[in-house]
């Protein structure tokens, strides 16, 4: 019986129609570019708020450029964060390391995240945690904002 089974296979395989399949329209899609310094480098200004909200926490202004950042809130209260950025493919991926920070009373945190940029728009999510403990967030947020000309 075995016999009779293995002798069907090439049998099987030589009635097979060969029929090209589908191309698959999203696979042709063309990947978006790699961003570039030239992208990302410059001034920004934007918006923050807590994840899955539109109500502002702050305003800030971020300049980037070789690897590094400066991001300055304007309000609650105004502070200033340094921190560094990497280039991964069409997004950017950011930290922040140990810094206190004045809207959190003091708290020593880090904070990191992704940006995405499309033109003179930016976008992205990230997340603060306490320094001590890395897996505790303190605070999840997204913003959004434009490039200062």
């Amino acid at each position: 019986m075995r016999h009779r089974l293995l002798l069907a296979v090439p049998f099987i395989f030589a009635c097979a129609k060969g029929e090209t399949p589908p191309a698959d329209s999203a696979a042709m899609a063309a990947a978006p570019a790699a961003l570039t310094e030239a992208d990302v480098s410059g001034t920004w200004s934007g918006t923050l708020m807590p994840e899955g909200s539109d109500s502002v926490l702050g305003n800030w202004t971020v300049n980037i450029g070789g690897g590094t950042f400066r991001l300055t809130t304007k309000e609650n209260p105004a502070d200033t964060v340094t921190g560094t950025y990497v280039l991964d493919a069409d997004s950017s991926r950011y930290s922040a390391g140990p810094h206190a920070d004045k809207s959190m009373g003091g708290a020593i945190v880090t904070d990191a995240g992704t940006t995405r940029f499309s033109g003179n728009q930016i976008m992205g999510t990230g997340a603060v945690r306490l320094a001590a403990k890395p897996d505790s967030v303190l605070l999840r947020y997204h913003f959004t904002g434009t490039k200062t000309p």
